[in-house]
């Protein structure tokens, strides 16, 4: 991560080993005992126990799991892995300075959340001694995990180192801690989707190949490598579904600045970090949690109550997304419509035959044939009275 200008370990260590092509893990255990979330994890990244580098005030790690934050990992950073010396920060690790801070971690393991080893980061030696002097460097390794039984190691690669090496530590954690054992990894956003990064190699290749002990990416959202929104997000999220090695949305997190003075470049503040947590459920509800670098300064507490930003992340992953509102669907009115009275079919009208009335709705050849019939008669009557007259005068 780059933190003041430099590009400084910014780690998470949280989940559990699945295979390169699943889409989310199921939910583990640690060799601790602890109860490993499967996506939506909240990490903290513990690099400044003191107030001054290596003396001062000590600054705890113990409010993250008093006050019920809701954390799932603090990430212990950063061992330095020396060419003669494996060191945490600038002190060894047993220094009696540390004493503390080892009991308190001990005492968060016991609340159910993981502790993690960060090794690398910025303007140190470390993958530099690994690949010049391999087994006495992972021997020492090896040896730091178990004197203070972490829950997993994570590999912050920020120096050009050939793939074969991280290869090669992630397999040997592997084989001596057991699946059970947190290997993550953080790189910056461009590593996931592709492009050249601070690494060297090519983060797809190393997901084919180690994928399945890889329990999830601390993905570097700040200085100059993103903004923790959910447009870059869906980026990588879109690339790794299309032409990436398909590493599911579940092993990929979120890592923010918790202070603009961590960075300065890619800081957005809280309610616009929160806000972009809830557009990310939205569309993947599976996305794998946020880290927040770093711990002591964290706002909105600041240095007085850092371990206030977990809980601030803690709610808002957590927050359900809204019922949105159903549309009632518009009862359609119908348009009225008047039904024409029906007129009644008009009687057509015979067009009588000359001399005959239309009235009578006799054909011309009968009404003919009465008149004829009737004149006759006329005739005859009248000449039956002609002949009764004659009849009835006196002879002579």
């Amino acid at each position: 991560m780059i933190v003041g200008g430099a590009v400084v370990a910014l780690t998470l260590a949280f989940g559990g080993g699945t295979g390169a092509a699943s889409a989310a893990e199921t939910a583990g255990s640690t060799a601790s005992g602890t109860v490993v979330r499967d996506s939506g994890r909240v990490v903290v990244y513990y690099q400044k126990q003191f107030v001054d580098g290596s003396t001062g005030a000590y600054i705890s790690p113990l409010p993250l799991v008093t006050e019920n934050t809701g954390v799932d990992v603090v990430n212990l950073a950063a061992v330095h892995m020396n060419a003669d010396v494996l060191k945490l920060n600038d002190l060894l690790p047993d220094d009696p300075a540390f004493d503390t801070m080892w009991s308190e971690l001990a005492e968060i393991q016991r609340s159910g959340v993981a502790v993690v080893g960060m090794i690398g980061g910025a303007q140190n030696a470390t993958w530099q001694s690994l690949t010049d002097d391999y087994d006495v460097q992972y021997a020492r390794l090896r040896d730091f995990v178990e004197a203070h039984a972490l829950d997993g190691i994570d590999l912050d690669v920020e120096t050009d180192t050939d793939i074969s090496v991280v290869e090669r530590v992630i397999a040997d954690l592997s084989a001596d801690f057991g699946p059970s054992f947190l290997i993550t990894l953080s790189p910056v956003t461009a590593a996931l989707v592709g492009e050249d990064n601070l690494s060297g190699f090519d983060y797809d290749d190393l997901y084919r190949s180690s994928g399945d002990s890889i329990d999830w990416f601390n993905t570097q959202f700040y200085c100059g490598w993103g903004d923790p929104t959910a447009a870059d997000y869906g980026e990588i999220v879109d690339y790794q579904s299309t032409k990436g090695a398909g590493i599911p949305a579940a092993k990929i997190v979120i890592a923010a600045l918790t202070n603009p003075d961590n960075c300065g470049d890619g800081w957005v503040p809280l309610d616009e970090l929160t806000a972009s947590i809830q557009e990310i459920k939205a569309t993947t509800p599976t996305f794998g949690g946020v880290a927040g670098w770093e711990y002591f300064n964290s706002l909105p507490g600041g240095t007085q109550a850092p371990w206030k930003w977990a809980a601030v992340m803690r709610a808002a992953i957590d927050e359900p997304l809204p019922t949105p509102t159903p549309t009632p669907t518009p009862t359609p009115t119908p348009t009225p419509t008047t039904t024409p009275t029906a007129e009644p079919a008009p009687v057509p009208t015979a067009t009588p035959a000359s001399g005959v009335l239309a009235a009578s709705g006799q054909d011309s050849s009968g009404l003919v044939a009465g008149g004829v019939i009737g004149a006759i008669a006329a005739l005859l009557g009248a000449v039956a009275l002609v002949v009764a007259s004659v009849r009835r005068r006196p002879v002579g």
